[in-house]
């Protein structure tokens, strides 16, 4: 049945706004203007509606199309905002039904028509976020709301896993997924695992619920992250293996602890790296080290960290190293699993 809500023009952006909201607006159906009434279509009926409103069975609904790809919007954009739309870099990011896109400063003036395009043709966004950053000690993302819903906590799945998370206030990115992925696959049965900058869990949470470690502790050190970190422990009914513990890595992170250090946190992380091998279970173990790495140095950067654990009086080797993301220009996000001991 291809139901519709009926109100007057005048009510038709307070209507879609209410059934966005309440998770009834169909959005693989469009919206049609009928002179001065709108068909809004729902995939059931509203118990109420702030706006006078009927109900119909629509007669010939029009069906969405998928999403644009992001060079289609970019043309597309042009043509409703000029040439200047070309500056966009870098695509889109859907997390949950949040859709996060990075401006740069020159269209930040039009940042709410730009949102409301994108809004407009995206049928699983319900908000439209533009991030211009993340600030280095404590990842909180420099973000704000540009179309949609103000609210944007959501729920976010992949491989199994729910994360709740609010973008604008928490620092997850679409582009690690892989490297979610990848932790969902390592042979990491039985093992004690320490995750030293849990975030929302992303990393060890997958691990958790799909390796078998015997124990998995997560630290996070910002008050805020740290209370969806619980909350995701939680919807992922990981309570009997995994534990987030909320302070600095470098105060609270246990000493000859773990089989495997997770170290999710790319700004500078050698600062942390004594820390790490002091939690390895007899000084040996793997180590999950990211780093940004110059596009031309990934190799030696590997052999460097291998003189710097050295140093500090280990052994190690690099069994693997992996490119996560361009981070910037000639940079990448990458990580190194080193073998210690």
């Amino acid at each position: 049945m291809t139901l519709a809500v009926v109100v007057e023009r005048i009510h038709a952006e307070r209507a879609r706004r209410h059934l966005l909201r309440l998770g009834l607006l169909d959005k693989g159906r469009r919206i049609i203007v009928k002179g001065n009434v709108v068909e809004i279509p729902v995939v059931e009926a509203p118990a109420s509606m702030p706006v006078p409103f009927t109900l119909a069975e629509q007669a010939s609904p029009q069906y969405a199309s998928p999403p644009l790809s992001f060079d289609q919007l970019k043309r597309e954009l042009c043509r409703r905002i000029g040439e200047k739309a070309q500056l966009l870099r870098g695509g889109w990011e859907l997390i949950g039904d949040v859709l996060i896109i990075n401006l740069p400063e020159e269209l930040y003036p039009l940042r709410h028509e730009i949102g409301e395009f994108l809004l407009s043709f995206h049928p699983r966004a319900r908000s439209v976020v533009a991030r211009r950053g993340i600030s280095e000690e404590l990842r909180y993302p420099e973000a704000e709301v540009i179309a949609g819903e103000s609210n944007t906590t959501t729920l976010h799945k992949e491989h199994g896993c729910v994360f709740k998370l609010d973008p604008c206030r928490v620092m997850f990115s679409a582009g690690n997924m892989e490297e979610r992925k990848r932790m969902a696959q390592l042979p990491a049965r039985d093992e004690v695992v320490l995750d030293m900058f849990a975030g929302v869990g992303q990393l060890s949470i997958p691990l958790a619920k799909h390796t078998s470690p015997r124990k998995v502790l997560a630290i996070e050190k910002r008050p805020e992250t740290y209370e969806f970190l619980k909350e995701n422990i939680k919807l992922n009914r990981l309570d009997s293996i995994m534990q987030a513990k909320l302070g600095d890595c470098l105060e609270v992170a246990p000493t000859d602890f773990a089989n495997r250090v997770l170290m999710g946190y790319f700004f500078s992380p050698q600062r942390f790296l004594p820390k790490a091998l002091e939690a390895l279970k007899g000084g040996e173990g793997v180590i999950h080290y990211h780093t940004l790495v110059a596009k031309e140095a990934l190799d030696k950067e590997g052999e460097a960290l291998v003189e710097r654990i050295a140093e500090l009086g280990y052994k190690a080797k690099i069994a693997q190293r992996r490119i996560i993301k361009s981070y910037a220009p000639k940079r990448w996000h990458a990580v190194y699993d080193v073998v210690v001991g």
